[in-house]
């Protein structure tokens, strides 16, 4: 094959660096901006602040979801049932094991310790392996409790189940290992603090729990309180799906069953935690700091920028007189070049202040009942709609709402939220889907315990407003809202 020569003509789409900033800097979030802000001041002697009050992002900035998520059982079982029938159920709320490092609490009392608030941020399955390390396993049994810590999820709970940790462990290591021996180590594990943590579900959670309050509970003056852990124990190992679905009726008649002994176990369940990982960070997330700021102007509601979202950036006019005054060349290009960025970061920043000011003017403009009445009013919106009103890109304004979050007397709302679909209605018009699901929220919250509403009652209830919707689709937002169906919502009481 003999070489040759040929030509041939394509076009490209090339993004210059200036623009290629522009696109980073508006999809940023408030924090990492401030980030990029620092590291620039930090790298570009060109570059300086005018606002002093414009300070670098916080290193410690973070909280766990674990340690603020202290709420009982509120899906599986009743939310409302009378806990007085019992007089010794404050005997429950702590519980001393006799072996953990502190005491163990059954019952979530809404009330925290600063202590434990304020600590410092230690993940859940270091300090397990950290208790692991300080017990009298043998080698070989801490090596299964590091492959069981492994594989627990931030819940606290075992991803795997028994036997596929016995098959694995078979592989990975070269000695044999008896099954009852994995078994007993993922039982001592349980036994660590927080109590249960590599249980395989909720229901050997709660049956942890249960049995180390029987264990507990050895007073003779106790008696009622005793009767109701063990029927509360026997509830949850034979008869959990029942529990579940909330049949206490066919549960009372099915084990011969007083009404009062069916509450008092109830009650026992309820003071029980719902995950083992109550405490230890698990998930970090990041404070949120608005971008915009609503507020109210004789009557119409209006948007602008958050002060700490418009630094006030400049050039450095030391170095830019040397520059001016500089004879070497190598000194003149550096300084040349960094003048240069500065310039575009300064311009790439009002650009980006620019966008998020006009796309808060458009929303805050078409949701002027929503600040005045709340989500029912939310009116539907699409990034198709705001980019063809102010002549831009849906890409670019999906990057000026992406983790952009504004302030109203009502609360904070990412920007996105405002977006959602449309439902026509019978009366002209259109419906946001949030709102209607904030009115299915409202209606099953108004409902008869006795009689919870069905999906059907629910559609035509929302049809009758003027909203023509499916039952289909009520079912669908319901289970987005995670709201059960009504034969589990409803409550089999006698009263």
């Amino acid at each position: 094959m003999n070489p040759n020569l040929q030509l041939s003509l394509s076009q490209q789409l090339k993004l210059n660096p200036q623009l290629q900033q522009s696109i980073k800097l508006l999809q940023l979030s408030q924090l990492a901006l401030q980030q990029e802000i620092q590291y620039q001041l930090d790298n570009n002697p060109l570059l300086t602040l005018l606002d002093d009050s414009y300070c670098e992002p916080e290193a410690a900035s973070s909280v766990s979801n674990s340690e603020l998520d202290v709420s009982p059982l509120p899906t599986v079982f009743p939310n409302n049932r009378d806990t007085n029938n019992i007089g010794s159920l404050a005997n429950l709320r702590h519980i001393d094991s006799g072996q953990h490092h502190s005491t163990y609490s059954i019952h979530n009392d809404g009330e925290s310790n600063l202590e434990n608030q304020f600590q410092e941020s230690i993940g859940l399955r270091e300090h397990l392996e950290w208790q692991i390390q300080m017990s009298s396993l043998s080698r070989a049994d801490m090596e299964i409790a590091y492959y069981v810590i492994e594989n627990i999820d931030d819940a606290g709970f075992l991803t795997v189940s028994h036997q596929e940790i016995i098959e694995q462990i078979k592989q990975d290591f070269e000695h044999r290992f008896d099954p009852d021996e994995v078994e007993a180590v993922i039982h001592q594990v349980q036994q660590l603090e927080p109590l249960g943590c590599a249980s395989s579900n909720l229901q050997q959670f709660l049956l942890l729990q249960l049995q180390l309050a029987i264990n507990n509970t050895s007073n003779p003056q106790q008696s009622a309180l005793e009767s109701a852990l063990e029927l509360a124990q026997r509830l949850v190992h034979h008869h959990f799906d029942y529990l579940c679905k909330h049949h206490y009726s066919k549960l009372i008649k099915r084990l011969s069953l007083t009404q009062q002994e069916m509450d008092d176990a109830l009650s026992v369940i309820q003071c029980l935690r719902s995950k083992p990982n109550h405490q230890y960070i698990g998930e970090v997330t990041e404070y949120i700091r608005p971008d915009i700021l609503v507020y109210n102007l004789q009557g119409s509601w209006l948007a602008q920028l958050a002060s700490n979202n418009a630094p006030q950036l400049d050039i450095n006019h030391q170095y830019a007189q040397a520059l001016r005054q500089s004879n070497k060349t190598c000194d003149k290009h550096y300084l040349q070049q960094n003048l240069q960025r500065a310039r575009w970061f300064m311009q790439s920043i009002e650009a980006r202040n620019d966008t998020l000011k006009r796309v808060a003017d458009w929303i805050v403009q078409h949701q002027q009942n929503f600040f005045d009445c709340g989500e029912s009013a939310l009116r539907p919106m699409r990034l198709k709609d705001l980019a063809e009103d102010l002549k831009l890109h849906e890409s670019t304004i999906s990057r000026a709402c992406s983790d952009k979050f504004l302030q109203s007397p009502n609360g904070i709302y990412e920007l996105k939220y405002f977006f959602s679909n449309a439902v026509p209605s019978t009366q002209g018009g259109e419906w946001s889907s949030k709102a209607i699901k904030n009115k299915i929220k409202q209606y099953v919250k108004a409902e008869p315990s006795r009689k919870p509403l069905s999906d059907i009652e629910l559609a035509k209830m929302l049809q009758e407003e003027g909203i023509a919707i499916a039952r289909r689709t009520v079912a669908k937002y319901r289970e987005a809202l995670n709201i059960l169906p009504s034969g589990q919502r409803k409550l089999f009481t006698n009263s």
